[in-house]
């Protein structure tokens, strides 16, 4: 590999590491990417490692040599974890082990690690206040997974380099290949349905409340966490990474049905169950943390769901193949 990058990303191939590596790239900061498998998309410029953190860790601790952030994104998503919890949570928590020591031998100056408002587990009820003072409960092995990767980071590295942990509440925006397997998140299932099948399709009646905060932002907010030294934006801590604000499954169906219009010209057809009659109410994700120090969501939610149905558009023939987790 050429000289030490300044950031080293892992799940570099991922949905969020994808755009995250790009835009880092184009931002003029030198990356490189730690992936499974080689990844042609990501166009790193000789900068990508090829390791599996849980099974052979070394070629990632011969990278960080030098590299001043690791922004940890690596690990099992929540369909792996719920198909198969022993995968979801040995994997995910034996790749943190290997960053958080590897980053502490190599003298790396910091970690941002992307965890999950899931966390939160049972306290995410309505009419709850999700601030990051709050005990955390998960109820998921998702959750349970990520939470235990923030401790695990806080205790073996978190004493010798400075630890952020963003607790991330939901993406959109379109992958950077229609080949990274995130179509399973509800706005891109939807606008995948919408380009293969011409109508939308809810499972649920789609009045649960959700927090969306787009990819642009979640990117733009994680490159400047990754920041050190005199740059240093955010110090040491753990974050909620989102919008603030709260809207159904069935608004954003709304959204994407309202996108493909402005886009095509058609209004596909949303299939759902009836509502009940009596809604749940919204819970809110504090974000206020963050914004102390001038970080926020800044894009509008309809522009990230417009990006999305775009993005499915122009690959539609390459998503014919493409089935949800």
């Amino acid at each position: 590999m050429a000289d030490a990058p300044e950031i080293l990303i892992t799940g570099a191939g991922g949905y969020i590491g994808g755009r995250l590596a790009l835009m880092l790239r184009d931002a003029g900061r030198t990356v490189a990417g730690v992936v499974l498998r080689p990844t042609p998309f990501l166009h790193l410029d000789g900068h990508e490692v090829i390791a599996d953190l849980a099974e052979d860790p070394q070629p990632f601790v011969d990278a960080c040599a030098g590299v001043s952030a690791v922004v940890h994104l690596a690990g099992q998503n929540e369909v792996v974890a719920e198909q198969d919890p022993a995968t979801g949570l040995t994997d995910t928590e034996l790749a943190t082990l290997r960053v958080a020591e590897a980053a502490r031998e190599a003298g790396v100056s910091r970690i941002v690690y992307l965890s999950t408002v899931h966390v939160y587990g049972r306290r995410i009820s309505e009419d709850a206040v999700l601030t990051e003072d709050l005990r955390a409960e998960p109820i998921s092995v998702y959750a349970i997974s990520r939470l235990a990767s923030e401790h695990l980071l806080g205790g073996i590295a978190g004493a010798e380099l400075d630890l952020v942990i963003l607790r991330l509440t939901n993406s959109v925006g379109a992958p950077v290949a229609p080949d990274v397997d995130r179509w399973s998140l509800v706005v891109n299932d939807l606008c995948r349905q919408g380009v293969r099948e011409g109508h939308l399709r809810l499972r649920t009646a789609g009045v649960q409340w959700r927090d969306f905060v787009p990819l642009t932002d979640v990117c733009q907010i994680i490159g400047e966490a990754s920041k050190t030294g005199s740059a240093a934006v955010l110090p040491p801590g753990t974050y909620n990474l989102g919008s603030g604000n709260a809207v159904t499954i069935r608004d954003v169906a709304g959204l994407v049905q309202g996108a493909f219009e402005r886009q095509t010209g058609m209004r596909p057809e949303l299939e759902a169950p009836d509502p009940p009659a009596e809604r749940p109410r919204p819970y809110h994700v504090s974000v206020e943390r963050l914004a102390e120090h001038g970080l926020a969501a800044s894009t509008p939610l309809e522009e990230a769901v417009a990006e999305t149905v775009e993005f499915c558009l122009e690959n539609r023939d390459q998503l014919d193949g493409v089935v949800s987790g």
